[in-house]
């Protein structure tokens, strides 16, 4: 009984594919929206967008006497805002031999990775503009980012110390009376768990008794302001050190750049450490931070952003300490950020010039510049997060 199976001509059996390809997981566009100050009579085409504001004049409470002609007051000189336009713009290179070989139709699928690089791209250099802001609060009564530690989390209080700033700035609301805030979801999640009389949960408690009182799952709005998670709003390795994990003996590999080592997958450092984590041992420059991590197998290697001082390989005592992850929260009113386009972002199909025409071009492109507008318009909320701390 001699079975010819697929084992016996295994040649013959094929792997089949899903010719579907799904693409990951996205955050849709938020930020850039923000910008609502744009050019409205633009003198002429350059390099960069001068914005005028006037000053507004003192108050006049005194009386004015019947018989008193009053002295004319001047005008203040107006504030002016730039905006720098800059090119910004990515593109891919499909090979005509891809098209032809590929299971699945390529052309759709790089379009619709450049129009979300796009979108992308232009969310997080506004956020890099909203986040210059110079109106910031500290969480946990911290008073600074290099002092902010996991536990220093946002709360209510916070909230309401901002929208008031606002307030008193005179800052005009985005939305009806509410202030447009972008947060993190690990941030949020802080925030809504907070109990009491004065915490998010039982302000937005459900009470619809067919629910069984479940809180809500939407964000909402709170402390007249209204909430948009976005996991793109900024968080870096930039707070206090936390507790160093393990030492480990390792061999480095030393250039002029940096240094790599390896530990094994399952070790502590390997499990815990993260990119931005600082890095200190025998030879190793003060200040050094984990700039790459990857895993192949049994082995985790970390590559160090600056030199090991000794012999190119050498064995030194490597202690990794983990820096808290800061969270920057934007709570912002109109006129907040302002954007100037001389040339609107779009996908762009290139021309085919090769020989052969076998390189398709496809990318993005556009000229434009953000620049905040009005300071008064705009805080920043500094926070670490109980998430980031697992």
């Amino acid at each position: 009984m001699a079975f010819t199976d697929t084992s016996a001509i295994s040649g013959l059996v094929q792997t089949a594919y899903d010719r579907y390809v799904e693409f990951a997981l996205r955050s849709q566009p938020i930020i850039r929206a923000v910008a609502d100050k744009r050019p409205v009579q633009q003198a002429m085409p350059g390099s960069s967008v001068v914005f005028s504001l006037y000053n507004d004049l003192s108050a006049a409470t005194s009386e004015i006497a019947e018989t008193t002609d009053p002295s004319a007051v001047a005008l203040s000189n107006v504030d002016t805002v730039t905006v720098t336009l800059k090119e910004y713009g990515n593109a891919a290179l499909v090979t005509r031999k891809l098209q032809l070989f590929s299971l699945s139709d390529v052309d759709p699928a790089v379009a619709d990775i450049i129009a979300f690089n796009l979108a992308d791209s232009l969310d997080i250099v506004a956020q890099e503009e909203l986040r210059q802001g110079t109106n910031v609060i500290y969480g946990g009564n911290k008073t600074s980012t290099a002092t902010m530690t996991a536990s220093d989390t946002i709360d209510s209080a916070d909230l309401r110390k901002v929208v008031a700033k606002l307030r008193a700035n005179k800052s005009v609301p985005r939305s009806g009376s509410l202030y447009w805030t972008g947060i993190h979801p690990e941030v949020s999640h802080d925030l809504r768990a907070e109990t009491g009389s004065v915490g998010w949960r039982d302000v937005h408690a459900n009470t619809d008794a067919s629910l069984a009182n479940l809180f809500a799952g939407t964000i909402g709005t709170y402390e007249g302001a209204f909430f948009v998670e976005n996991a793109r709003m900024h968080s870096a390795k930039d707070g206090a050190d936390q507790t160093a994990l393990a030492t480990t003996a390792v061999t480095v590999a030393g250039t002029s750049a940096g240094f790599t080592f390896g530990v094994a997958s399952s070790a502590v450092i390997a499990t815990r450490a993260e990119v931005g984590d600082k890095v200190s041992g025998t030879g190793i420059a003060s200040g050094a931070k984990i700039s790459a991590i990857s895993t192949s197998g049994a082995t985790t290697t970390f590559t160090v952003d600056t030199a090991h001082t000794a012999a190119v390989t050498a064995t030194t005592v490597v202690t990794v300490t983990p820096v808290t992850r800061v969270f920057r929260t934007i709570v912002c009113g109109k006129q907040a950020l302002a954007e100037a386009v001389a040339q609107e972002p779009g996908v762009v199909i290139g021309p085919v010039t090769d020989r052969l025409m076998r390189f398709r071009p496809i990318g993005w492109y556009g000229v434009l510049g953000f620049k905040r507008y009005r300071e008064e318009a705009l805080y920043r909320i500094e926070t670490g997060s109980s998430i980031a701390a697992l």
